[in-house]
């Protein structure tokens, strides 16, 4: 087979599989995990068969690369520290698919044309619709708040705010020669899923949303003045508002939560919503307080020190139904102590840098800054989740970001490389 055939085999191979990713995500709760061993296999046969582009490589990218391992090697020492308790192969995994996830495959996709690079956000769109669908027969049939599978209703309604986040930001894209039906139907995609996120009552991801909207007044507003900006971006947040408070279940539930903090003031053990959360927070923090280097380790020793603790700072219920803390990084400090914190932290913010800094270059083409706007977005938007519920609880999201980020930091990579790297002679 000619290096040609086989760039164009290798790119429908990866491209395509990056973009069913997101659909596999929200429609079934094992093809995530699969369809990345598919990403992982297409990303070696692409280093192995296809040449590296002499301006594109991962010379830049050696921080990011130290960064993101710390998050494997806090993993290990924790491990070590408890001498390899139950649970460590699925651990390990769960590192080092993040791990494997943003380094093998950014290096992969940087073998590939830039321009193909844009036709995951296909996936993202097609995902988008099954999401909201889903949840629309679901609380239609419910008459309330919707009972998804593939993740509870906090971490589903999350995931379709950013796909609708990305669908809209991917209007600077344009994959078509029919520029104006591609825009409307990306319009109407974005206003799908935020639709389908409202119907899921999640009240944590509106934290994410003033975030999304001052980087996208960033990707679109680049050329008006400060002030024309900042008038974009209050408009855009009042209208958000005002969409939310418009649902009648969505207000119900902000009141009940302000409620329930009260009574947690004075029954801490409560078995409600927010006070379940209060306990395992607490909790956590407890097991990080008592073992700050390397934690209780995770899974099976975390679940078990839980329950230790019932009628104490949990309830039996808590005890007896919850194995997590309803929160990245603290359900990082417990398990993996400080390091591990470390990890997750800079696993966050190492490429969310990255795609600020592109995103803040406006000289460079719309395209790119695209990429870098949607880059900064999925980081944020997964470390604001984070902090109120267990994102990373599946290996198949951990896979999801890992390979998302990968995806796009190659699709703003052309940007850096254009203003930082000389060219060839």
């Amino acid at each position: 087979m000619t290096t040609p055939r086989r760039h164009c085999v290798l790119s429908i191979l990866l491209n395509g599989s990056l973009g069913l990713l997101p659909v596999t995500l929200v429609a079934t709760s094992q093809g995530g995990s699969v369809l990345f061993y598919v990403v992982i296999l297409a990303s070696l046969a692409a280093l192995a068969y296809l040449p590296p582009p002499p301006a594109a490589n991962l010379q830049g990218y050696r921080t990011l690369a130290v960064c993101v391992s710390v998050t494997l090697l806090a993993m290990l020492a924790s491990q070590a520290a408890h001498h390899f308790a139950s649970g460590f192969g699925s651990e390990f995994e769960r590192a080092a698919r993040l791990v494997l996830g943003i380094l093998l495959v950014l290096a992969a996709l940087l073998r590939l044309n830039d321009r193909s690079l844009r036709y995951p956000i296909l996936g993202f769109g097609v995902a988008a619709w099954v999401a909201a669908i889903t949840v629309a027969l679901l609380a239609w049939k419910a008459g309330g708040r919707p009972e998804t599978q593939e993740y509870n209703a906090v971490g589903y309604g999350n995931l379709l705010l950013l796909f609708g986040v990305l669908v809209t930001f991917s209007l600077a894209w344009r994959l078509t020669r029919h520029a104006n039906a591609e825009a409307t139907l990306k319009i109407f995609t974005a206003g799908a899923a935020f639709y389908g996120f409202v119907l899921t009552q999640t009240r944590t991801g509106w934290m994410a949303v003033p975030v999304f909207i001052m980087i996208g007044v960033a990707l679109f507003a680049h050329k008006t003045s400060r002030r024309k900006a900042i008038m974009a971006c209050v408009a855009a947040l009042s209208i958000a508002v005002a969409v939310g408070a418009s649902s009648t279940a969505l207000r119900q539930r902000v009141e009940m939560g302000v409620v329930e903090l009260r009574r947690c003031e004075t029954a801490p053990l409560t078995d409600s919503s927010m006070c379940i959360r209060l306990q395992l927070w607490r909790t956590a923090w407890q097991m990080f307080s008592e073992q700050p280097l390397f934690g209780v380790g995770g899974g099976k020793p975390f679940a078990a020190r839980l329950k230790a603790e019932e009628g104490h700072t949990v309830s039996r219920y808590v005890a007896e139904n919850f194995g997590e803390a309803h929160s990245d990084p603290l359900y990082t400090l417990a398990t993996t102590g400080i390091f591990g914190g470390i990890g997750l932290l800079f696993a966050y913010l190492t490429p969310a840098w990255i795609f600020f800094r592109r995103l803040a270059r406006t000289r460079i083409s719309q395209e790119y800054r695209t990429a870098a706007a949607m880059g900064l977005a999925f980081c944020l938007g997964f470390a604001i989740f984070g902090l109120t519920e267990l994102m990373f609880r599946g290996m198949r999201t951990v896979s999801f970001y890992g390979v998302s980020v990968a995806w796009l930091l190659a699709a703003s990579d052309s940007a850096a490389t254009r203003c930082e790297r000389p060219p060839l002679t």
